[in-house]
């Protein structure tokens, strides 16, 4: 049957490495979770880091929002005025034409009675050469 001093050998043996053993598993247990407190401590970093640099695009882009915003109520309100300038340079020319109509329009009417009192003084004028000449 069973030799009583191996069985005792072979109790005595794992009694020995047992602990060596445990030693090892405790070892490799205490490892994994360092390895995997690591792991999550670098997730949460990464995570971490992600958010914030997803924070950073999201400001950029409400800033690059903005400032397209800006820049087309600019350009609105600088076609707006430019409209505006358009209107009055137009109505400012428009009086200016009227006063210049005006003012030819009365030159006209005094050259019109300088002719007219040319004409009218050239028949006799017409008629004393004519006597001159028949005298």
């Amino acid at each position: 049957m069973l030799n009583e001093d191996e069985i005792m050998e072979l109790i005595d043996q794992i009694r020995f490495n047992l602990p060596d053993e445990i030693k090892q598993a405790n070892w490799t247990v205490s490892e994994q979770q360092r390895i995997v407190s690591e792991a999550h401590a670098e997730a949460s970093r990464i995570m971490s880091r992600a958010n914030e640099r997803a924070e950073e695009q999201a400001s950029e882009h409400e800033i690059l929002r903005r400032a397209e915003r800006h820049s087309s109520q600019v350009v609105k309100d600088a076609q707006a005025k430019g409209d505006q300038i358009v209107r009055e340079s137009e109505a400012y020319a428009l009086e200016q034409l009227k006063q210049l109509e005006a003012h030819l329009g009365r030159t006209l009417q005094t050259v019109r009675r300088g002719v007219e009192a040319l004409q009218s003084n050239q028949p006799q004028s017409a008629e004393t050469a004519d006597q001159a000449i028949g005298s």
